[in-house]
């Protein structure tokens, strides 16, 4: 397990050596299946920086499984983003997302794209990934270690600005991101991560670091455990 630290630890350090400010984001949601294939899910996640709240969104999600190795998903988020100068900006976000993954013996391998668009108010000058049309891919790595409940991955996303502008039709940003699943018996499931945040080609290029928790809760799990807890 020490080489595993070991790895974590310097991967770490490279992550966030040249980062240029601190973010810590938490999620907090629950999931049900309604059918084999249907998912619903809904969550809360709030997002600080300078010990005050920066960003703020509920999802609802509905996710239908094609196969055992691709889903399709639809996420609709309301965002509110605090401004350097105080003021906040609403945005109806919705999510268009298509995933599949495959395993190779404990070596687990996915990729994710997301099509974002977006209906802002307010003003903001900027391109801004939270707000505005983007189009996202994200491959994913992870590995179960053995008699071990950290099933650590790696993903890299890359953001593309389809818009017109002067900065658009380019990659915008990418995001680096080291974690860990907890794999815990019951309902309740956890995972941890670093993540920097690199935007490029646009006029506020820059990093940040991110520490990240997230916490789902399955109810169908937790309502097959209380039947059980309660049949004679």
């Amino acid at each position: 397990m020490n080489k595993y630290a070991l790895v974590v630890l310097f991967v770490s350090t490279f992550l966030i050596g040249n980062a240029q400010s601190f973010e810590v984001w938490n999620s907090v949601g629950a999931k049900y299946k309604l059918t084999k294939e249907i998912q619903v899910a809904a969550s809360f996640t709030s997002r600080f920086r300078d010990f005050k709240a920066r960003t703020l969104f509920p999802e609802l999600t509905i996710k239908y499984n094609i196969a055992k190795w691709a889903y399709v998903s639809l996420d609709y988020r309301f965002v509110s983003k605090r401004e350097d100068n105080g003021n906040y900006l609403g945005a109806n976000r919705l999510n268009i997302n298509v995933k599949v993954k495959n395993r190779l013996d404990r070596l687990g391998y996915a990729l994710r794209v997301r099509y974002q668009m977006s209906s802002s108010t307010g003003t903001s000058a900027n391109y801004n990934s939270d707000f505005d049309e983007a189009l996202r891919f994200k491959p994913q790595l992870s590995y179960d270690l053995n008699n071990s409940i950290f099933t650590p991955f790696f993903a890299l996303e890359g953001f593309y600005n389809p818009g017109t502008g002067i900065f658009g039709n380019r990659i915008d940003k990418f995001r680096y991101t080291l974690g860990t699943d907890l794999e815990l018996d019951g309902p309740h499931e956890f995972s941890f991560f670093i993540r920097v945040d690199q935007k490029i080609n646009s006029n506020n290029n820059g990093s940040k670091c991110i520490v990240g928790i997230n916490y789902q809760l399955d109810l169908n799990k937790l309502l097959k455990g209380n039947s059980k807890k309660g049949a004679l």
